[in-house]
Protein backbone atom coordinates (compact mmCIF):
# COMPACT_ATOMS: atom_id res chain seq x y z
CA UNK A 1 0.00 0.00 0.00
CA UNK A 2 1.23 3.21 -0.86
CA UNK A 3 1.50 6.52 1.50
CA UNK A 4 -1.57 8.17 -0.38
CA UNK A 5 -3.21 5.37 -1.29
CA UNK A 6 -7.03 5.71 -0.01
CA UNK A 7 -7.07 9.49 -1.37
CA UNK A 8 -8.67 10.68 -4.16
CA UNK A 9 -8.36 13.92 -6.33
CA UNK A 10 -10.00 15.65 -8.28
CA UNK A 11 -7.60 17.81 -10.35
CA UNK A 12 -8.81 20.47 -12.52
CA UNK A 13 -4.63 21.95 -13.33
CA UNK A 14 -3.34 22.69 -16.54
CA UNK A 15 0.26 23.39 -17.76
CA UNK A 16 2.97 22.75 -15.41
CA UNK A 17 2.45 24.03 -11.58
CA UNK A 18 -0.76 22.13 -10.86
CA UNK A 19 0.09 18.97 -12.69
CA UNK A 20 3.54 18.49 -11.32
CA UNK A 21 1.95 18.42 -7.90
CA UNK A 22 -1.06 15.96 -8.99
CA UNK A 23 1.78 14.09 -10.40
CA UNK A 24 3.63 13.74 -7.49
CA UNK A 25 0.28 13.12 -5.42
CA UNK A 26 -0.07 10.20 -7.72
CA UNK A 27 2.76 8.98 -7.77
CA UNK A 28 2.86 8.32 -3.81
CA UNK A 29 -0.50 6.31 -4.65
CA UNK A 30 -3.70 9.19 -4.73
CA UNK A 31 -5.85 8.55 -7.31
CA UNK A 32 -5.80 11.53 -8.91
CA UNK A 33 -9.11 12.39 -11.51
CA UNK A 34 -7.71 14.62 -13.90
CA UNK A 35 -10.57 16.90 -15.42
CA UNK A 36 -10.32 18.14 -18.73
CA UNK A 37 -12.12 20.49 -21.68
CA UNK A 38 -14.08 18.44 -24.13
CA UNK A 39 -12.66 19.63 -27.27
CA UNK A 40 -9.10 19.89 -26.63
CA UNK A 41 -7.84 18.91 -23.09
CA UNK A 42 -5.44 20.02 -20.93
CA UNK A 43 -3.51 22.94 -22.97
CA UNK A 44 -0.11 21.20 -22.42
CA UNK A 45 -1.73 18.52 -24.97
CA UNK A 46 -0.51 21.15 -27.52
CA UNK A 47 2.96 22.16 -26.34
CA UNK A 48 6.01 19.80 -27.78
CA UNK A 49 8.05 17.93 -28.18
CA UNK A 50 5.45 15.93 -30.57
CA UNK A 51 5.17 11.88 -31.59
CA UNK A 52 2.84 9.79 -33.16
CA UNK A 53 0.59 12.28 -34.56
CA UNK A 54 1.25 15.13 -32.45
CA UNK A 55 0.65 13.88 -29.02
CA UNK A 56 2.55 15.86 -26.35
CA UNK A 57 5.93 14.66 -24.78
CA UNK A 58 4.91 17.17 -22.28
CA UNK A 59 1.69 16.28 -21.60
CA UNK A 60 2.95 12.83 -20.95
CA UNK A 61 6.07 13.63 -18.75
CA UNK A 62 3.64 15.57 -15.89
CA UNK A 63 0.42 13.22 -16.41
CA UNK A 64 1.40 10.02 -15.38
CA UNK A 65 -0.71 8.17 -12.83
CA UNK A 66 -3.86 9.79 -13.65
CA UNK A 67 -7.11 8.85 -15.33
CA UNK A 68 -8.57 11.57 -17.47
CA UNK A 69 -12.50 12.72 -17.54
CA UNK A 70 -13.78 15.39 -20.60
CA UNK A 71 -16.40 17.43 -19.53
CA UNK A 72 -17.83 21.16 -20.49
CA UNK A 73 -17.78 23.11 -17.61
CA UNK A 74 -19.64 25.87 -18.90
CA UNK A 75 -23.18 23.83 -19.25
CA UNK A 76 -25.39 23.28 -15.96
CA UNK A 77 -25.30 19.12 -16.71
CA UNK A 78 -21.25 19.51 -16.51
CA UNK A 79 -21.37 21.38 -13.33
CA UNK A 80 -23.84 18.67 -12.24
CA UNK A 81 -21.15 16.00 -12.21
CA UNK A 82 -18.49 18.15 -10.57
CA UNK A 83 -20.72 18.18 -7.60
CA UNK A 84 -21.64 15.04 -7.84
CA UNK A 85 -17.63 13.88 -7.58
CA UNK A 86 -17.09 16.73 -5.04
CA UNK A 87 -19.08 14.03 -2.63
CA UNK A 88 -16.81 11.48 -3.20
CA UNK A 89 -13.37 13.23 -3.11
CA UNK A 90 -11.06 13.89 -0.54
CA UNK A 91 -9.49 16.49 -2.64
CA UNK A 92 -10.18 19.24 -5.36
CA UNK A 93 -6.38 20.53 -6.81
CA UNK A 94 -7.00 23.79 -9.51
CA UNK A 95 -4.61 26.24 -10.67
CA UNK A 96 -7.81 28.57 -12.47
CA UNK A 97 -7.33 32.20 -13.08
CA UNK A 98 -8.12 33.80 -9.55
CA UNK A 99 -12.36 33.81 -9.12
CA UNK A 100 -12.99 31.57 -12.38
CA UNK A 101 -13.77 28.53 -10.71
CA UNK A 102 -16.14 30.61 -8.07
CA UNK A 103 -17.56 32.02 -11.45
CA UNK A 104 -17.96 28.79 -12.91
CA UNK A 105 -20.43 27.95 -9.81
CA UNK A 106 -17.92 25.15 -8.50
CA UNK A 107 -16.08 26.93 -5.83
CA UNK A 108 -15.12 26.02 -2.36
CA UNK A 109 -18.21 27.62 -1.15
CA UNK A 110 -20.38 24.72 -3.54
CA UNK A 111 -17.69 22.47 -2.43
CA UNK A 112 -17.79 22.39 1.30
CA UNK A 113 -21.59 22.85 1.21
CA UNK A 114 -21.66 19.13 -0.47
CA UNK A 115 -18.78 18.04 1.76
CA UNK A 116 -17.72 19.67 4.58
CA UNK A 117 -14.42 17.69 4.70
CA UNK A 118 -13.42 18.28 1.52
CA UNK A 119 -9.75 19.74 0.99
CA UNK A 120 -9.68 22.36 -1.78
CA UNK A 121 -6.66 23.54 -2.66
CA UNK A 122 -6.00 26.62 -5.29
CA UNK A 123 -2.15 27.31 -7.19
CA UNK A 124 -2.43 30.85 -8.65
CA UNK A 125 0.25 33.47 -9.63
CA UNK A 126 -0.65 35.59 -7.04
CA UNK A 127 -2.94 33.88 -4.14
CA UNK A 128 -6.32 34.53 -3.31
CA UNK A 129 -5.93 38.19 -1.84
CA UNK A 130 -3.71 41.04 -2.47
CA UNK A 131 -3.86 43.37 -4.79
CA UNK A 132 -2.58 41.36 -7.70
CA UNK A 133 -4.38 38.46 -7.51
CA UNK A 134 -6.82 38.75 -10.81
CA UNK A 135 -3.74 39.12 -12.91
CA UNK A 136 -2.38 36.58 -14.64
CA UNK A 137 1.30 35.52 -14.04
CA UNK A 138 3.74 32.86 -15.38
CA UNK A 139 7.12 31.60 -14.80
CA UNK A 140 9.38 34.57 -16.00
CA UNK A 141 7.34 37.26 -14.39
CA UNK A 142 7.34 35.59 -11.22
CA UNK A 143 11.22 35.46 -10.81
CA UNK A 144 11.12 39.23 -11.82
CA UNK A 145 8.74 40.24 -9.07
CA UNK A 146 10.14 38.05 -6.37
CA UNK A 147 14.13 39.09 -6.79
CA UNK A 148 14.92 35.73 -8.22
CA UNK A 149 15.89 36.48 -11.51
CA UNK A 150 18.01 39.40 -10.42
CA UNK A 151 20.23 37.09 -7.99
CA UNK A 152 20.54 34.99 -11.18
CA UNK A 153 23.69 35.45 -13.34
CA UNK A 154 26.77 37.26 -13.19
CA UNK A 155 27.30 40.60 -12.16
CA UNK A 156 28.63 42.28 -14.90
CA UNK A 157 26.08 40.82 -16.79
CA UNK A 158 21.96 40.93 -17.28
CA UNK A 159 19.83 39.00 -15.23
CA UNK A 160 18.70 35.46 -15.82
CA UNK A 161 15.59 32.99 -15.51
CA UNK A 162 16.10 29.89 -14.31
CA UNK A 163 17.00 27.23 -16.82
CA UNK A 164 13.80 25.20 -15.77
CA UNK A 165 10.51 26.63 -14.61
CA UNK A 166 11.56 26.30 -11.16
CA UNK A 167 8.45 28.82 -10.36
CA UNK A 168 6.02 26.34 -11.50
CA UNK A 169 7.93 23.43 -9.60
CA UNK A 170 8.83 24.68 -6.34
CA UNK A 171 4.63 25.82 -6.54
CA UNK A 172 3.79 22.39 -7.62
CA UNK A 173 5.78 21.03 -4.50
CA UNK A 174 5.05 23.54 -1.93
CA UNK A 175 1.35 22.56 -3.22
CA UNK A 176 2.24 18.70 -2.66
CA UNK A 177 3.59 19.33 0.66
CA UNK A 178 0.48 21.53 1.57
CA UNK A 179 -2.26 19.14 0.53
CA UNK A 180 -0.11 15.84 2.42
CA UNK A 181 -0.11 18.43 5.72
CA UNK A 182 -3.64 18.75 5.31
CA UNK A 183 -4.51 15.17 5.19
CA UNK A 184 -2.87 14.41 7.85
CA UNK A 185 -4.76 17.16 9.68
CA UNK A 186 -7.74 15.74 8.65
CA UNK A 187 -7.35 12.44 9.82
CA UNK A 188 -6.92 13.66 13.38
CA UNK A 189 -9.56 16.43 13.59
CA UNK A 190 -11.84 15.37 10.67
CA UNK A 191 -11.96 18.95 9.32
CA UNK A 192 -11.02 20.25 5.18
CA UNK A 193 -9.78 23.39 4.79
CA UNK A 194 -9.30 25.61 1.48
CA UNK A 195 -5.19 25.70 0.95
CA UNK A 196 -4.26 28.77 -1.12
CA UNK A 197 -0.66 28.53 -2.40
CA UNK A 198 0.84 31.57 -4.68
CA UNK A 199 4.43 31.53 -7.22
CA UNK A 200 5.11 34.73 -6.02
CA UNK A 201 5.06 33.64 -2.26
CA UNK A 202 6.74 30.50 -2.95
CA UNK A 203 9.23 31.85 -5.13
CA UNK A 204 10.04 34.94 -2.67
CA UNK A 205 10.66 32.13 0.33
CA UNK A 206 13.54 31.14 -2.09
CA UNK A 207 15.68 33.91 -2.39
CA UNK A 208 18.13 32.82 0.63
CA UNK A 209 19.76 35.39 1.70
CA UNK A 210 19.66 38.77 0.05
CA UNK A 211 16.48 39.86 2.38
CA UNK A 212 18.55 38.78 5.15
CA UNK A 213 21.68 40.69 4.34
CA UNK A 214 19.83 44.15 3.70
CA UNK A 215 17.75 43.90 7.22
CA UNK A 216 21.18 42.92 9.45
CA UNK A 217 23.86 44.89 7.58
CA UNK A 218 21.58 47.58 5.40
CA UNK A 219 23.59 46.61 2.40
CA UNK A 220 21.87 45.32 -0.84
CA UNK A 221 23.44 42.47 -2.56
CA UNK A 222 22.85 41.11 -5.87
CA UNK A 223 24.01 37.83 -8.18
CA UNK A 224 27.23 36.92 -8.09
CA UNK A 225 27.27 33.81 -11.00
CA UNK A 226 28.22 30.42 -10.31
CA UNK A 227 30.02 31.83 -6.80
CA UNK A 228 28.95 32.52 -3.37
CA UNK A 229 31.81 35.08 -2.16
CA UNK A 230 30.11 36.85 0.69
CA UNK A 231 29.49 33.24 1.91
CA UNK A 232 31.74 30.33 1.34
CA UNK A 233 35.32 30.23 -0.58
CA UNK A 234 35.87 28.31 -2.61
CA UNK A 235 32.70 27.81 -3.98
CA UNK A 236 32.95 28.08 -7.83
CA UNK A 237 32.79 27.07 -10.98
CA UNK A 238 35.77 26.64 -12.90
CA UNK A 239 37.61 25.91 -16.56
CA UNK A 240 40.19 23.37 -16.67
CA UNK A 241 42.24 22.21 -19.73
CA UNK A 242 39.53 20.26 -21.24
CA UNK A 243 36.40 21.10 -20.06
CA UNK A 244 34.73 22.88 -16.47
CA UNK A 245 33.91 21.40 -13.20
CA UNK A 246 32.48 22.77 -10.24
CA UNK A 247 33.80 22.52 -6.37
CA UNK A 248 33.29 23.43 -3.22
CA UNK A 249 33.64 23.45 0.61
CA UNK A 250 31.09 24.59 3.22
CA UNK A 251 33.31 23.78 6.76
CA UNK A 252 36.78 25.06 7.43
CA UNK A 253 37.61 21.27 8.63
CA UNK A 254 37.54 20.88 4.78
CA UNK A 255 40.48 23.83 3.95
CA UNK A 256 43.25 21.90 4.99
CA UNK A 257 42.49 18.97 2.65
CA UNK A 258 41.91 21.52 -0.26
CA UNK A 259 44.63 22.60 -0.19
CA UNK A 260 46.47 19.07 -0.58
CA UNK A 261 44.37 18.35 -3.10
CA UNK A 262 45.21 21.42 -5.51
CA UNK A 263 48.91 20.03 -4.41
CA UNK A 264 48.85 24.15 -2.54
CA UNK A 265 49.91 22.79 1.11
CA UNK A 266 51.23 26.65 1.30
CA UNK A 267 47.78 28.04 1.35
CA UNK A 268 46.02 26.43 4.61
CA UNK A 269 47.86 29.20 6.74
CA UNK A 270 48.41 32.12 3.91
CA UNK A 271 47.59 34.98 5.77
CA UNK A 272 45.53 35.86 2.82
CA UNK A 273 42.92 32.36 2.72
CA UNK A 274 43.79 30.69 5.99
CA UNK A 275 40.41 31.32 7.17
CA UNK A 276 37.20 31.67 5.41
CA UNK A 277 36.31 34.97 6.03
CA UNK A 278 39.86 35.97 4.63
CA UNK A 279 39.27 33.99 1.38
CA UNK A 280 35.81 36.25 1.42
CA UNK A 281 37.43 39.04 1.92
CA UNK A 282 40.34 38.10 -0.66
CA UNK A 283 37.96 36.25 -3.37
CA UNK A 284 39.12 38.47 -6.42
CA UNK A 285 43.15 36.92 -5.77
CA UNK A 286 41.82 33.58 -4.42
CA UNK A 287 39.49 32.88 -7.79
CA UNK A 288 42.29 34.64 -10.08
CA UNK A 289 45.24 32.00 -8.34
CA UNK A 290 42.89 29.31 -8.66
CA UNK A 291 41.94 29.62 -12.22
CA UNK A 292 45.11 30.21 -13.59
CA UNK A 293 46.43 26.46 -11.80
CA UNK A 294 42.92 24.63 -12.78
CA UNK A 295 43.04 25.58 -16.78
CA UNK A 296 46.30 24.08 -16.70
CA UNK A 297 44.60 20.27 -15.47
CA UNK A 298 42.36 17.96 -17.19
CA UNK A 299 39.14 17.95 -15.55
CA UNK A 300 39.27 14.29 -14.75
CA UNK A 301 42.13 14.35 -13.05
CA UNK A 302 41.14 17.44 -10.80
CA UNK A 303 38.38 15.28 -10.37
CA UNK A 304 39.93 12.17 -9.12
CA UNK A 305 42.31 14.80 -6.67
CA UNK A 306 39.15 16.03 -5.31
CA UNK A 307 37.41 12.65 -4.32
CA UNK A 308 40.53 11.40 -2.96
CA UNK A 309 40.73 13.95 -0.53
CA UNK A 310 36.75 14.14 -0.46
CA UNK A 311 36.25 17.69 -1.66
CA UNK A 312 32.95 17.57 -3.26
CA UNK A 313 33.19 18.44 -6.99
CA UNK A 314 31.24 17.31 -10.07
CA UNK A 315 31.63 17.82 -13.80
CA UNK A 316 29.30 20.10 -15.84
CA UNK A 317 26.77 17.70 -17.49
CA UNK A 318 24.25 17.92 -20.22
CA UNK A 319 20.97 16.90 -19.23
CA UNK A 320 21.42 13.84 -21.39
CA UNK A 321 24.38 12.61 -19.71
CA UNK A 322 22.83 12.55 -16.35
CA UNK A 323 20.54 9.81 -18.36
CA UNK A 324 23.37 7.36 -18.16
CA UNK A 325 25.34 8.34 -14.45
CA UNK A 326 25.53 5.37 -12.28
CA UNK A 327 24.07 7.37 -9.53
CA UNK A 328 20.87 7.77 -11.29
CA UNK A 329 20.26 4.34 -12.69
CA UNK A 330 21.40 2.79 -9.56
CA UNK A 331 18.21 5.21 -7.42
CA UNK A 332 15.75 4.36 -10.67
CA UNK A 333 15.39 8.34 -11.31
CA UNK A 334 16.82 8.03 -14.84
CA UNK A 335 13.79 5.33 -15.99
CA UNK A 336 11.83 4.44 -19.10
CA UNK A 337 8.29 4.87 -19.24
CA UNK A 338 5.83 3.16 -21.92
CA UNK A 339 3.40 5.81 -22.56
CA UNK A 340 -0.11 5.15 -24.22
CA UNK A 341 0.16 8.91 -25.65
CA UNK A 342 4.22 8.72 -27.01
CA UNK A 343 5.34 5.37 -26.74
CA UNK A 344 8.54 4.67 -24.56
CA UNK A 345 10.14 7.69 -23.23
CA UNK A 346 12.93 8.38 -20.93
CA UNK A 347 11.55 10.21 -17.72
CA UNK A 348 12.92 10.97 -14.57
CA UNK A 349 11.69 8.76 -11.53
CA UNK A 350 10.63 8.85 -7.83
CA UNK A 351 13.00 10.86 -5.55
CA UNK A 352 11.57 10.22 -2.08
CA UNK A 353 12.69 6.63 -1.19
CA UNK A 354 10.39 4.53 1.43
CA UNK A 355 12.15 1.44 2.72
CA UNK A 356 8.28 0.43 2.76
CA UNK A 357 5.42 1.26 0.85
CA UNK A 358 7.37 3.40 -1.77
CA UNK A 359 6.10 5.20 -4.55
CA UNK A 360 5.89 3.89 -8.21
CA UNK A 361 4.62 4.40 -11.88
CA UNK A 362 1.46 2.78 -12.15
CA UNK A 363 0.28 3.75 -15.72
CA UNK A 364 1.07 6.50 -18.66
CA UNK A 365 -0.28 9.46 -18.92
CA UNK A 366 -4.40 9.24 -19.95
CA UNK A 367 -5.73 9.32 -23.13
CA UNK A 368 -8.31 12.44 -23.68
CA UNK A 369 -11.50 11.19 -21.86
CA UNK A 370 -10.35 8.00 -20.90
CA UNK A 371 -12.02 7.37 -17.36
CA UNK A 372 -14.87 9.45 -18.39
CA UNK A 373 -17.97 6.43 -18.09
CA UNK A 374 -16.56 4.74 -15.71
CA UNK A 375 -16.02 8.11 -13.41
CA UNK A 376 -19.81 8.74 -14.41
CA UNK A 377 -20.87 5.26 -13.66
CA UNK A 378 -19.11 5.51 -10.18
CA UNK A 379 -21.10 8.27 -9.15
CA UNK A 380 -24.48 6.72 -10.19
CA UNK A 381 -25.10 7.47 -14.12
CA UNK A 382 -26.33 4.90 -16.04
CA UNK A 383 -25.47 4.08 -19.19
CA UNK A 384 -28.50 5.83 -21.29
CA UNK A 385 -27.79 8.52 -18.90
CA UNK A 386 -23.80 8.64 -20.28
CA UNK A 387 -24.71 8.15 -24.03
CA UNK A 388 -27.21 11.34 -23.67
CA UNK A 389 -24.11 13.95 -22.64
CA UNK A 390 -22.01 12.00 -25.00
CA UNK A 391 -24.34 12.80 -28.07
CA UNK A 392 -24.89 15.94 -26.44
CA UNK A 393 -21.18 17.23 -26.26
CA UNK A 394 -21.23 17.77 -22.23
CA UNK A 395 -18.72 15.02 -22.18
CA UNK A 396 -16.14 13.38 -23.97
CA UNK A 397 -13.98 9.92 -24.82
CA UNK A 398 -11.65 9.30 -26.41
CA UNK A 399 -13.59 7.37 -29.86
CA UNK A 400 -15.70 10.46 -29.53
CA UNK A 401 -14.03 13.68 -29.54
CA UNK A 402 -11.97 12.34 -31.80
CA UNK A 403 -8.59 13.00 -29.30
CA UNK A 404 -5.96 10.45 -29.79
CA UNK A 405 -4.20 12.30 -26.64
Amino acid sequence: MKPLEGITVLDFTQAYSGPYCAMNLGDYGARVIKVERVEDGDQSRDWGPYVNGGNSGYFALYNRNKESIAIDLSEPEGKEIIKKLYAEVDVVLENFKYGTIDKLGIGYEVAKEINPGIIFASITGFGQTGPLRKNTAYDNVIECMCGFMEMTGYPDGPALRSGASVGDSYTGIMMFLGIVLACYDKAKTGKGRRLDVSMLDTMFATIEDAILAYSLTGIQISRTGNAKPREIVPYDKYECADSEITVGITDESMWHDFCEAVEMPELENDPLYATNDLRCENFDSFTKLMREYMKKKDSEWLLKRFTLYGIPASPILLPLEALSNEQFLTRDMAITIDDVNVGKYKSFGIPIKFSETPGGIQKSSPLLGENTEEVLRSVGYSDAEIRELIDEEIIGIPETDGAEG
